[in-house]
């Protein structure tokens, strides 16, 4: 019936499932981002394997085919249902229990942002182990990347770091990935309140398909400057090796991980990958 609110854990739910739906359509240019990100890491080696978007998915597909393109789905399944789903969730449940309404006030719209950076942060906690486990698997078979892990398949991956490094092993690169998270989720979902509000209140126009098309558009722009330094420090921690594995890690932390990435690669790095060919 309309009007009625949705039963407790609706919103986990179904937030869960639609991102798991859009991931499986997007998951190839989340592996090209991956690679891109790791590719060229530290500026080493000349030759990059990969110039553009367009350029890696017609080689991977080439020489990899439809399993290379969607290398990581399950784990990137597990990632969008748990991470997302406690992103919209805690947001919604947050925002009823203390009555804010984004955009009715600049306080109302700050409490909005500080609610988002705190279902974010649960969000990251609870996904971080399937954000890695993605990271890893959308790295292997990549031409241009310092360390490839060889996990064939999600059973076994979560035995080896279970073994190799203990329970901790499964939050590698957490640092990372709480801000990461916090400053996605904080701009994202009141960026997308704020927008449909101002859309309702000054362009007059009823709320509807185009509003939400919109509003989403909105915040997806906000959303991808606000976490992109995040998110590649967040991947190359993830993604470097462990000491278990008999080669010394590339990065002690975040700042150390920014910084080194900045002295080899350029301020640019943060937000411009490197998909060029050196000379």
């Amino acid at each position: 019936m309309a009007g009625q609110s949705r039963p407790q854990g609706a919103e986990f739910v179904l937030a869960g499932l639609a991102a798991c739906g859009a991931i499986t359509l997007t998951n190839p240019i989340d592996v090209v981002k991956t690679r891109l990100q790791l590719q060229g890491e530290l500026a080493r080696g000349p030759d990059r394997a990969y110039t553009g978007i367009g350029q890696a998915l017609l080689r991977i597909a080439r020489k990899e085919g439809i399993r290379g393109l969607q290398r990581g789905l399950g784990a990137a399944y597990l990632l969008q249902f748990s991470n997302v789903g406690c992103r919209f969730g805690a947001y919604g449940s947050l925002k009823q229990l203390l009555g804010v309404k984004p955009g009715a006030s600049a306080t109302d719209s700050l409490s909005s942002m500080l609610l988002g950076a705190a279902s974010g942060s649960l969000a990251a906690v609870v996904s971080n182990p399937f954000f890695l486990l993605k990271s890893r698997f959308q790295a292997a078979g990549s031409e241009d990347v310092l360390h490839q892990h060889t996990h064939k398949s999600l059973r076994q991956a979560f035995s080896e770091i279970g073994q190799a490094q203990g329970f901790r092993g499964y939050y590698r690169g957490l640092s990372a990935f709480v801000p990461r998270v916090a400053a996605a989720t904080s701009v994202q979902l009141s960026t997308y309140d704020i927008s449909k509000d101002f859309i309702l209140r000054w362009v007059k126009v009823q709320e509807g398909v185009a509003t939400h098309f919109v509003a989403s558009l909105l915040s997806g722009v906000a959303v991808t400057f606000a976490m992109q330094p995040f998110d590649i420090v967040a991947v190359r921690l993830m993604n470097q090796p462990h000491r278990e594995c008999g080669s010394g890690v590339l990065y002690s932390g975040p700042m150390d991980c920014f910084k080194q990435m900045l002295q080899a690669e350029g301020v640019s790095a943060a937000y411009l990958t490197r998909i060029h060919h050196e000379s």
